[in-house]
Order: C-alpha cells, then structure tokens, then sequence
C-alpha cells in the first residue's frame, strides 16, 4: 500500500491531501521563522527536515525522518545567532560577521563536541541517544533518537508546582545512574536542571541537553560562564573556577528542592551573601527529614560539603545512609579538623600525651641566657601554604617563649628564588634555618643531643636520620613523607586499598601505561625503574585528568585533595620495606654559645608534640608529623590515611 507521509509532523496516511490532516502543513509552507530549514530540506542524503521543535541562541532542533530506517528522529542545528545568516529555502549558512568567524568556528568545534560526549552514551537508556553527527551546509548537525513527552520543567508548572516524594525519588535515582555514567567517562553535564530532563511517554527518563558539557577540570581553568539560574553552584558563575562532578551534584540537589517544594531555589551567587534557605521540609511537612537533609548536602556551598560522589547520593535517595543537617556535619567535621589540640589535651591529662607540660616540667629548672635568634625558612611558593606555616613557627616560638620568655626569635620567610642566594651571601646567617637543596654548606652545630633527647624519644622514626645524613648530626627533620598512589575515580573504579607491585598500576588502567605518571624520581625506590612513566609535570597530568595514576609522595595529598575533591583515592604502598623520606629538614649554624644553646632547645622544642601538632595538624603542612602521638592524632584528622601506619617497623627511610 502507498503511503503518503506529512514534511512536517511526519504523519503517514493512505491517501493524498492537499494540508495534512494532522498539522495543516501545505507543501512548501514557510516554517516560523524564515531563517530556519525549509520542511521537505534533505540532509546528508538520509533525513528529512520537519517541524522545528527549539531554538535559541545557539542552535535549531527539527522533528526528522530518517529514510533509510524509517523513523523519525530530532536533528540539531548549530546556528550561532549574530554571527550567522541564511537566505530562505537555501540551506547553506553563511557568515556574515567575518569579524567573529574565528568564533564561530571554534563554537561549531564545541557543538561536535558534545555530539562525541553524547555518543558515548547511546545504548543507556536514561541518556538521550545520539545516532550520528556529521557537517554540512557549512555548519553541524547532530541527529538524535526523537523523544515523545515533556520536559519536567513543564511537568512541574502544568501539576500544581510540585510532585510527591516518591515520584521525586524516581526522578532523582534515575538522573543519578546518568550521572555516575557521564561522571565515569569525565565529563560533566553543567545544566542539570528540570528543563533538562525528559519525561518519555513510555515511561522512561532521559538526561538531555549535553550543551553545556565538558571534561571535568580540577584546576583553575577557564570554562564558558553556562548555567540555569537557581540550579547552578556558585563556582558556576566565574569563568576561572573548579567545575567538577560537585558541581552536577548540587544542581541535581536544586533540582530537587524545586521539584519537592515548587520553590525554585535562590541563585547560589545570593547565598555566599545570606545564605538563609529553608530546608525542604521546613516548607513541607510530608517530606521526610533525611530527604530534607539529602537535598540540601547536594546543595551545600562548600564543596568539600557535598557528596564526595554521585553514587553517595543515589545511596542516601535510596535510604541507605542517615544524612545529617549541613551545618551539624561541619561543625562535627571543624571538630574533627582542630582535634589536635582537643586530643593533645585528652591525651596531656591521660599521660599519654605529654606535650608542652613535660616538657616545661623537664626544663623548667634549666635556664637560658638572654639572647635573640633568628630563624629562617623558605617559602612554598603557594600564599595559603606559607601563611599556615608563618602561623604554625609563630605559634611554637610563643609555646617557647612561655618557659624562656628571655628568648627572642626572629622569624623570617624568603622565596624560594632567592632563599639560598640569601644564606649564601647574607653576612649575618641566621641561627636556624631550613634545609633545602639548593642550601649553601655553612658551619654548622651538631644535632647529636637531640637525638639522645626525651623529644627525640618520642620520634622513634628518627632513628634512621644520622644514617641518611651520612652519619651526621647536622641536620634534624621535622616531619617525612610516605609514598602514595593517588588514584582519579572518575576514570577508574579500582576498590583496593594499597597497592604492592607495578602490576597493580598497570591494572588500575587497565595496562594503559600512558596513564601512569610520577614525576619523583625518588619513587623509583618503591616499585623499581619508572623512567617510562617519569613526567617533570606528573602532578598537572593527573590534575588535567590525562592520567589516571599518579605515583607520589604524601607531601601532595592536600593539593590533591583541594583540587580533586571528592574524585580521588590515596593507596598506601604496602611493598617491604616502604622507603620514605624524611622533610622540613633544619640546621643550626655554629654562631655564638649562649645563642647555639638557645637554637638546640628551640630545635628540641620543634619535636614536642605540642609543636608537631601545631606544625602538621593544626596549620596543615605538606609534611606528615615525625612525633608517634602527633601522627596517631593526624591519621584520626585525615582519615583518608587510615590503614596507612599500621605497621611503622615497615616504614625505612632513604637518602635523597
């Protein structure tokens, strides 16, 4: 039988007519607007252009026949408004800003873009489908599975503003399995939000609209300002910022709240200022109070707030996991955060924890002359590292200070560039100072009576520093460093724990060695030769997200973890023995006597665990305590570390 098929709706009927019986389409009708594809336009030799389903700034959506598998399907159009034009029923566009041609080409660049994000997805069902993506016409299209439904968005406005819980569930499980699958290939959505998701006919749910999608960044990087008002985070809305998989997070979590409550949620820009939003159900009553706590964990403003993933989130949707108010797990997280002193002083009146009071109680009868030292150290480079470590030797020297008040330190802080040229060339050389590579050789006091010390004694991992010193006492580390693999957990779904061999790389990426970097050489002391995978700039590999291994010392972890939050895992290296390195080394110059004695106290005093504690946990220096109780209390503080010294008679140390 002939069938007669519509150019618009694609209607079919058995016999012929002059206006479709179904839209009123009359052959070669101009479509709304006269820029846009002519009903009846072929493209790629396959599809047939109807009816426009949407357009906007950047781009026109048509109804399409496919002839070959005689289907209907959606086709995008990039169409960059301002910069582009079309003469009626010529399907070609043309440039007609030849001023922003450059532009353009790099916008059409970013449309296929998403195209290949999409078509990584085309057998999940609650993804929109990409079918094929071609150019032509001197722009690109991309050619869609055609969905039947509405937006939630206009769900919403047309029944009453709101749904009921269950229904929200559905709506949020199902974006989230969309989600943790986008998330595992990298990509971020950026525009989760209802008018982005699709509710099907047949009953399914898709994700839509990867507009706005890119790789996920974690570092600073600049990104197209792309947002739905009310859904979007804060870091969203600059154009240098980290977007990550949080940042789908918290727009899934708004979308929530607006779908639960009807009540589009304040723009997150407003509640950096005042941030006075209602928890869900304070505005109704039937939504239970973990869903309440849920939606608004998603939201949170601090990222480090939010679910560390999205597979977190679906656990708490289904009930899995209590999910407390924002503001009782941060207060809890503070704690947990400045448990240091809490603990020192716990553990101070338990005995176990000696800290300041031994050690005053010990040296309270030995008196100091009067003097004033002067301590040198050498900057990071990163302002928010420097200013912790200025904070952390201020707050020591004052907890000094405190027995021998007739001490005076002076404490100075020099970049790196011109730290060494300072020892070199300085005609007053300080007291103290820190030990760095490039540290000119100078006279120096031996450290041997500290190492004999009762602070020492409470630094059993000191006992290999003479050794790898050469056999001298010239020198005295404050803290060390243990090897690490830092794992990316968007690219890689790897549930062990530790790691004992290069095989267990390997495996992570799954025998990509490309995805491998470190760029210490002094790694190469755990798993053996590296140079294959040795990288000078390893660390901004893994940021980048072009690695997903990344062989490392601890002294990395907190830049890891701020720009990586939620999207990483730390392995312990569990090989026999584990080669560490010792850190934030310091010397004494052999100066004058009443000022040498005054240095080797204040050196001894930096091993107490009040100062270690100040050091490493209160002020977060990249190094890990090298004093037994402090490190007990920063393992309970970072609890990414648990597991990491459970055997310390395993932990050896080598000279770099």
């Amino acid at each position: 039988m002939i069938m007669f098929l519509c150019n618009n709706c694609f209607s079919k009927f058995d016999t012929p007519f002059e206006a479709c019986p179904s839209c009123g389409y009359k052959e070669g009708d101009a479509p709304e607007q006269l820029y846009h594809l002519y009903p009846g336009t072929k493209l790629h030799d396959r599809y047939i252009i109807g009816q426009v389903l949407g357009f906007g700034g950047f781009g026109i959506t048509y109804k399409a026949y496919d002839t070959q598998l005689e289907i209907i399907a959606a086709i995008k159009e990039y169409y960059p408004s301002g910069i582009v034009s079309r003469e009626p029923k010529d399907p070609k566009v043309n440039i007609y800003n030849k001023a922003r041609r450059k532009e353009y080409l790099h916008g059409k660049e970013g449309f296929l873009d998403e195209a290949r994000n999409m078509a990584k997805f085309s057998s999940e069902p609650d993804i929109i489908n990409v079918l094929e993506y071609f150019e032509e016409n001197n722009t690109a299209y991309i050619v869609m599975e055609f969905l039947d439904g509405i937006t939630l968005s206009r769900f919403i406005s047309e029944n009453g503003g709101a749904v009921d819980v269950d229904t929200a569930i559905q709506i949020s499980e199902t974006v989230c399995n969309a989600l943790i699958k986008i998330h595992k290939e990298g990509i971020i959505h950026r525009d989760v939000s209802p008018k982005n998701i699709f509710l099907c006919l047949n009953g399914h749910i898709k994700l839509i609209d990867f507009g706005a999608a890119r790789f996920s960044q974690s570092e600073n990087k600049e990104m197209t300002i792309v947002l739905t008002p009310g859904f979007a985070p804060p870091e969203q809305y600059e154009k240098v910022n980290k977007q990550g998989p949080w940042t789908d997070i918290y727009a899934l979590g708004a979308t929530m709240y607006y779908i639960l409550t009807g009540v589009r949620p304040v723009e997150s820009t407003n509640r950096t200022v005042c941030d006075d939003l209602l928890y869900p159900h304070e505005i109704n009553a039937d939504i239970p109070e973990n869903m309440s706590n849920t939606v608004m964990k998603a939201m949170a403003m601090d990222i480090h707030m939010r679910f560390d993933n999205v597979k977190d989130l679906l656990e708490a949707l289904k009930q899995n996991k209590k999910v407390l108010p924002v503001a009782v797990e941060k207060k809890r997280k503070k704690r947990k955060r400045t448990a240091g002193l809490g603990l020192a002083s716990l553990m101070l009146v338990g005995g176990t924890f000696a800290g300041l009071y031994m050690w005053n109680k010990e040296k309270a009868e030995e008196t100091l002359p009067d003097c004033e030292l002067t301590l040198w150290y050498c900057k990071s480079g990163d302002q928010q590292l420097d200013d912790a470590e200025l904070a952390a030797y201020t707050d020591i020297v004052e907890d000094f200070n405190a027995s021998f008040p007739n001490v005076k330190v002076n404490i100075e802080g020099f970049e790196e560039n011109e730290y060494s040229e300072k020892l070199k060339n300085s005609s007053e050389q300080p007291n103290l100072y820190e030990y760095t590579d490039e540290t000119a050789d100078a006279k120096t006091l031996s450290l041997k009576s500290i190492y004999s010390s009762d602070a020492a004694k409470q630094c059993p991992l000191l006992k290999d520093a003479p050794k790898c010193f050469g056999e001298k006492y010239g020198q005295l580390p404050l803290g060390f460093a243990a090897p690490a693999v830092f794992v990316n957990t968007t690219l890689s779904e790897y549930d062990e724990s530790s790691i004992s061999k290069m095989q267990d790389m390997t495996d992570i990426v799954s025998g990509n060695a490309a995805q491998i970097v470190t760029d210490s050489e002094m790694f190469s002391e755990v798993f053996g030769d590296m140079s294959a995978y040795y990288d000078a700039n390893g660390a901004e590999q893994f940021f980048s997200e072009n690695a997903v291994v990344y062989a490392a010392y601890t002294t990395e972890y907190l830049t890891i973890r701020d720009r990586l939050p939620a999207r990483y895992k730390m392995l312990f290296c569990n090989t026999d023995p584990v080669p560490c390195r010792y850190t934030n080394i310091w010397r004494a110059c052999d100066l004058d006597g009443d000022e040498n004695k005054a240095s080797l106290r204040l050196l001894e005093f930096m091993l107490n665990n009040n100062a270690q504690d100040e050091l490493h946990v209160k002020n977060t220096s990249q190094s890990l305590p090298i004093n037994d109780a402090v490190l007990e209390v920063y393992v309970s503080v970072y609890d990414d570390f648990t597991g990491f010294f459970d055997n310390k008679s395993n932990y050896v140390f080598v000279k770099e």
